[in-house]
């Protein structure tokens, strides 16, 4: 009889069986984590090193196969759940640039940032604070509901407060104490600055996991990258109204430009004639203007104007047109206002500069305004006749002896 082969003794084959096998499933691992990028890959590797663990302490030959599937089971599971994550971080990124590509609205972009945000780490809830420095108050902007009263929460105040104050990311349980009333009672949350232009705007919270577990430092990354890229986002959306208001103001009084007063001006005459309305224009221009500038030089002139804009946007009405026509004139369009109407809305004006002098650089004079005045259907039926019509007026004001009032003549009307 030949010899009988035995087995090797069951712990040392059953240890080596078992790295063997683990060291395999590292190998795959380390792919899945070099995939999945930084964030999930820390979790990944984690999960092998308590894996190798248990394998170490198998002692029966026997159970070597047993955990041989156990560890495929283990880590095909994490990789499901790996690539459900990274699904719904790539969904909630790609939702985030839809929004930011078609919008320049404020409003969308950050209500889109906090359902990024709870979308993107699996939070239950996502809230966007604005944060409102006159009362030194963070008010919650989306995620409560159209119908949700007003709520608040004082700087420094809170998970979201806290991190408003500090300017800096928070995490509870971790780096911070639990969240207060009116945030959401739960056992983990978030909460990042969000800030744009280096001025602060609130904050991005989100509150409770989907799967009742806790964020981790790497869900406060992700956050943190997210709202980054909103800022971004919202910068970009400053420049265009920045860029916008320049287009249609000037650039000294922060009035209407003349460009924007005449596509308001046909705005405002197209619905007058179709509802048989009136509409008054007040054409103004600083008497002697050239003085100003020769006694208290451009800049003393610049000032001036600028205190001209603003007597004028007091004594107006808010549906009021206030612009800068160019050099020192300037245009009132008036909606549902006759000529009487306009004139005495000139009085007014004239009456407001005229009766408190001007003060630059510890010195004051009077300035002093001529007017003239139209109106539809009276002095015109154009935009162009209306404005013709009241600058004929403004002349003979000028020449009548300046610092009054005149009014277009009705023999001004046109088709045209």
């Amino acid at each position: 009889m030949g010899r009988t082969m035995r087995p090797p003794p069951p712990f040392t084959r059953s240890l080596a069986v078992a790295l063997a096998v683990a060291a395999g499933w590292l190998l795959v691992v380390a792919v899945i984590a070099v995939a999945a990028g930084n964030l999930v890959g820390i979790a990944v590797l984690a999960a092998v090193g308590a894996v190798m663990a248990a394998a170490c302490g198998l002692a029966t030959w026997r159970s070597a196969r047993r955990v041989e599937a156990w560890l495929g089971e283990q880590l095909h599971g994490t990789a499901r759940d790996l690539e459900t994550s990274q699904q719904a971080f790539r969904r909630a990124i790609a939702r985030l640039g839809e929004t930011l590509a078609a919008t320049h609205d404020r409003e969308k972009i950050l209500e889109a940032v906090s359902e990024t945000a709870q979308l993107a780490v699996g939070a239950q809830r996502g809230i966007f604070y604005e944060y409102i420095p006159a009362r030194k108050v963070l008010l919650a902007r989306s995620g409560v509901g159209p119908d949700a009263p007003e709520l608040t929460l004082p700087l420094g105040t809170g998970l979201a407060g806290a991190s408003a104050e500090g300017r800096s990311p928070l995490r509870y349980p971790g780096t911070a104490a639990a969240p207060v009333f009116p945030e959401p009672e739960v056992g983990t949350a978030m909460a990042v600055p969000f800030s744009s232009r280096g001025q602060l705007l609130g904050v991005v919270a989100v509150y409770g996991h989907t799967t009742g577990g806790t964020f981790g430092d790497d869900d406060v990354e992700a956050l943190v990258t997210l709202v980054a890229q909103a800022g971004t986002a919202v910068d970009n959306v400053s420049l265009h109204e920045e860029a916008r208001r320049l287009s249609i103001t000037d650039g000294l009084t922060g009035l209407w430009n003349r460009r924007q007063l005449d596509l308001r001006c046909q705005e405002e005459l197209e619905r007058a004639i179709r509802f048989g309305r009136p509409i008054g224009v007040v054409f103004c221009d600083v008497d002697l203007f050239k003085n100003v500038n020769t006694e208290w030089q451009h800049l003393g002139g610049d000032a001036v104007l600028v205190e001209v804009a603003q007597r004028l946007s007091a004594a107006t009405r808010e549906i009021d047109v206030v612009a800068r026509y160019g050099g020192e004139e300037f245009v009132l369009l008036l909606p549902e206002t006759d000529l009487a109407g306009a004139r005495i809305l000139a009085e007014k004006v004239r009456r407001a500069m005229c009766e408190e002098p001007v003060e630059h650089n510890g010195k004051t004079r009077t300035v002093t305004l001529s007017l003239g005045v139209a109106s539809y259907p009276h002095s015109g039926t154009s935009v162009r006749t209306l404005l013709a019509g009241a600058q004929e007026a403004l002349k003979r004001a000028k020449e009548n002896g300046r610092n009054r009032i005149e009014e277009a003549h009705p023999m001004m009307r046109s088709t045209g």
